[in-house]
């Protein structure tokens, strides 16, 4: 596929260096190092749990930390990034996810492990909205959805890397997992200081940041999507935090064979993510609704074979499950930041972005601690706690497909 060369007034990039091929790849990094922070402490959950001496349900509140932060800064993050712009946001994100995985090598015990989770959510929380507006700036309206696609494979692919630090835990001590996590997110901040620019918006004070927002919140497509993707995420973040203790618990997997089946999750999520945007943009002409949709109910579909899972189940039949779920449950999210993104005013993308942010955050605090509460009330049945995501996500598909109006893309 070839990109047109448009100027949209961002900095010059070393000579003979592909603009398009070195952003999207910039891009796509930002989301694999600071995915991997904290994908990698659900990967190595087993040993986690452990060593630390918590219950499941007290394990999923790690994920209900990263995404509680998200929640508290989602709407300041994209605000802040529509006025600094995408490099400085990226450079100093990944600067706050660093700490959080150094604090979290130091933890002890439950509540210092917390603190550090909820700092790794917190530079997290700039990285949807300055990647998409990078997406938005950089590239044609054409290839938009392909170019959000390509840029959300580092999320699985920060999942891969995670899961590489569950099958390490098995030999070398998780803390340093954590520190190698660190250390290459202090180098994806060093590559993103090239591309910082001078801000493109004024200040305009607090009066400026609400009358902005106030745009956003008021959009009826917006906060339909909002609805949909908080029940989305609730599903999401179920799978990320708890898939490697599924697969320990209810199918009786070792601790690498475990790890490798988030691989597997992760891996689906790739293609998904890219194949499902590619799909939109070249078969449906830019509409994405009916893609998100079928992508859902495909999702709950496998949340419903899940409750059939037992020790009996062959190794592949568990990998082929985990790559199911993850090409479903965990690839809607390019679509919907495209649709957000595509919804809001050019100049209100980070904005819009961090107002979906509070969505998927929403899911994200209610979803671990509720899948683990089901756990505890049924004596760990991951079955009926599978089929409760299912029907959330079936829920939200429903609300999305009787209530977001698409326009029609030129």
């Amino acid at each position: 596929m070839s990109l047109p060369d448009i100027d949209f007034d961002t900095p010059s990039l070393p000579p003979g260096v592909n603009p398009w091929r070195a952003r999207i790849i910039l891009l796509s990094l930002a989301h694999t190092v600071g995915t991997s922070c904290y994908l990698s402490i659900m990967a190595m959950g087993p040993v986690i749990r452990d060593d630390l001496g918590i219950s499941a349900t007290e394990f999923g509140f790690f994920m209900s930390a990263v995404f509680g932060a998200q929640l508290i800064s989602a709407m300041p993050s994209g605000a802040i990034t529509d006025r600094l712009g995408v490099g400085w946001t990226l450079s100093g994100s990944m600067i706050i996810m660093m700490v959080g995985s150094i604090m979290f090598s130091f933890a002890e015990s439950f509540y210092p492990a917390i603190a550090a989770a909820f700092l790794m959510g917190l530079g997290y929380s700039f990285v949807n909205p300055a990647t998409a507006k990078g997406v938005m700036r950089w590239f044609p309206v054409k290839w938009r959805g392909t170019a959000m696609g390509l840029k959300q494979l580092g999320v699985p692919l920060g999942g891969v890397l995670g899961a590489g630090g569950g099958v390490m835990a098995a030999y070398i001590d998780w803390r340093i997992v954590l520190w190698i996590a660190a250390g290459m997110t202090f180098v994806t901040a060093l590559l993103w200081l090239p591309l910082t620019r001078k801000p493109t918006r004024g200040s305009g004070g607090i009066k400026s940041i609400l009358s902005d927002l106030k745009v956003v919140v008021t959009n009826r497509n917006m906060n339909v999507i909002f609805i949909s993707c908080a029940m989305f995420n609730t599903s999401q973040s179920s799978l990320s935090a708890y898939i490697a203790l599924f697969m320990r618990d209810a199918a009786q997997a070792s601790q690498p064979m475990a790890a490798i089946a988030v691989a597997f999750a992760q891996s689906a999520s790739a293609f998904g993510r890219f194949g499902f945007s590619y799909l939109s943009d070249a078969v449906f002409g830019g509409r994405r609704k009916v893609v998100v949709i079928s992508v859902v109910l495909a999702g709950g579909l496998s949340c419903g074979a899940a409750y059939f899972v037992n020790p009996d189940w062959p190794y592949w039949g568990l990998m082929l499950l985990a790559s199911v779920m993850g090409g479903t449950i965990a690839s809607y999210a390019a679509l919907i930041l495209s649709m957000t993104a595509e919804t809001a005013p050019p100049s209100l993308v980070g904005s819009a972005i961090g107002y979906n942010a509070v969505a998927w955050s929403v899911g994200g605090v209610i979803g671990p601690p509720l899948f683990g509460q089901i756990l505890d009330w049924s004596n760990n049945d991951y079955g009926l706690a599978w089929v409760a995501m299912g029907i959330i996500m079936l829920i939200g598909a429903a609300v999305m497909a009787s209530n977001f109006r698409e326009k029609a893309k030129g």
